[in-house]
């Protein structure tokens, strides 16, 4: 029998369900621009307007008989693909509207990079910004860090497998089912989880030298690892070890598997320290910043705690996908930048805030290949790929073969249309590594000290698509774009 067709009623509403919510958020940004006298006043009131209209016209007609038709896997990936696409799309109104960003395609990227927490800027000027539009662009990056499909789950009274399905085509990985059926309320638990480090970040930054609104906008992007700053020097503007300590233990946190943090909130301490991903991530952290600190120590003739301090600090900032910076790694020579491509390849744990291709693959990937020596060895043996104490079913293992093979093909096949966009050969490779695995800088003129704002105009739609494709996971972006999608 042939499928029924899309159930475009549950989809509409879902959809404009998130602009009314990002309206909200537009005129929460205004009220700041407005405490600070700010220019950007009315332009975030304007944009909030027209984006709840918007919402108002896309989900009012779907009405509350969504349920006529199955909620199926096509519905719930169309639901977020749009949704992030559109709210990055609306997203960008307040940068347009208040005139610092005169080019709708800057203001899309700027607004594309935030929402996925990627980073990568085209502004030159950032301390000239209002208040209220660095505050947008940091909460742009807290909003996207957990997800905006998991907010609104935690909001919107879905059940059962509508929410899960959900959940899954925004938030994929290995470490989710075992909170299934009940996926709302661990959505609301994961953002209380959230908002405690958030609320802790700031604070404990605005005991430092950062001053209350710093504070608050970098609490927001550190916790997310987005790593938007309010400053063009980015954390080098404060030149304070203390912040530095600060951001690497909130970057840490945010690079940790949230549900793993549940947990342990929940006293399964053994259960946390256990955990094979998270003794991966750490030791990754601990070799390279070792090899970095050496490496600036003997050919950089750094001072000792200047390079244990700036390796540290990078490699944590990188792995992380934050894309803060105190030094510019991309003009340290051609090893380091071997070092930070690797960073940005693997990056944190999965169900994270943070990007790439996630730990927890990198190190299953890793297993299945020394176990497939062994099976050569022992053709008729069984032996299977273990994370935790578990065996992986091979059903698994072959999808994270292909979630690689797919994330390396696209990393090589953009460093391709990149350099063929007029983007130097170096900085390409960067640009396409940071852009899919939502890291922020790359290397050259797109470094930590560069900007985006010269490259072409093509260039900047093509890493705003990789910079989506990333956050979601590559399939969910992907799979619209296969002729089976949209087969009745």
């Amino acid at each position: 029998m042939a499928r029924s067709g899309l159930n475009w009623k549950f989809i509409t509403k879902i959809i404009g369900f998130i602009l009314i919510l990002e309206s909200l958020f537009m005129f929460c940004s205004a009220g700041v621009a407005k405490y600070y006298n700010g220019p950007d006043t009315w332009p975030f009131i304007v944009s909030g307007a027209i984006t709840i209209v918007c919402g108002l016209v896309i989900a009012l007609p779907s009405g509350r008989n969504h349920r006529t038709r199955i909620i199926g896997k096509r519905e719930s990936y169309l639901s977020v693909a749009v949704s992030w696409i559109l709210f990055a799309f609306f997203g960008a109104l307040p940068f347009y509207l208040s005139g610092a960003i005169p080019d709708y395609t800057d203001a899309f990227f700027e607004s594309m990079s935030g929402i996925t927490t990627t980073g990568g800027s085209i502004l030159t000027d950032i301390d000239s910004l209002p208040h209220g539009l660095l505050f947008w662009r940091s909460l742009l990056q807290w909003l996207g860090g957990m997800g905006i499909i998991v907010f609104s789950l935690a909001l919107l009274p879905l059940l059962g497998g509508e929410a899960a399905q959900l959940f899954d085509a925004e938030s994929s990985g290995l470490t989710h089912d075992k909170f299934r059926p009940r996926v709302t309320q661990m959505a609301k638990r994961l953002w209380g989880i959230y908002l405690l480090f958030t609320f802790l970040t700031i604070v404990f930054l605005w005991a430092g030298p950062m001053n209350f609104f710093d504070s608050v906008c970098h609490g927001f992007t550190t916790i997310s690892t987005g790593g938007f700053s309010t400053k063009q020097a980015s954390i080098a503007y404060w030149d304070s070890a203390y912040v530095e300590t600060v951001l690497i233990v909130s970057m840490i946190i945010g690079a940790i598997n949230f549900p793993l943090l549940y947990f342990l909130f929940k006293g399964q301490f053994k259960k946390f320290l256990k955990d094979e991903e998270l003794r991966w991530f750490i030791a990754i952290i601990i070799v390279a910043t070792i090899i970095v600190a050496v490496g600036l120590i003997i050919g950089k003739d750094f001072e000792y705690m200047d390079a244990f301090r700036n390796s540290v600090f990078q490699v944590v900032t990188i792995i992380t996908t934050t894309g803060y910076s105190t030094g510019d790694f991309s003009s340290w020579g051609p090893f380091y930048l071997i070092i930070f491509t690797f960073l940005m390849i693997v990056c944190g744990c999965a169900g994270s805030t943070s990007g790439g291709l996630k730990t927890v693959r990198a190190v299953v990937l890793a297993k299945n290949t020394v176990s497939e020596f062994e099976r050569l060895l022992h053709p008729r043996a069984i032996i299977p790929v273990r994370l935790n104490d578990s065996a992986i079913s091979f059903g698994v293992v072959q999808r994270l073969l292909a979630f690689a093979f797919l994330y390396i093909s696209i990393i090589f096949a953009s460093w391709g249309i990149l350099t063929l966009a007029g983007v130097p050969f170096v900085d390409a490779l960067g640009a396409s590594v940071s852009a899919i695995g939502n890291v922020g800088p790359g290397f050259g003129d797109l470094g930590p000290y560069g900007s985006f704002a010269e490259i072409s105009v093509f260039a900047k739609w093509y890493l705003a698509f990789l910079m989506i494709v990333g956050r979601l996971e590559i399939f969910t972006i992907l799979i619209l774009f296969t002729p089976g999608f949209w087969r009745r």
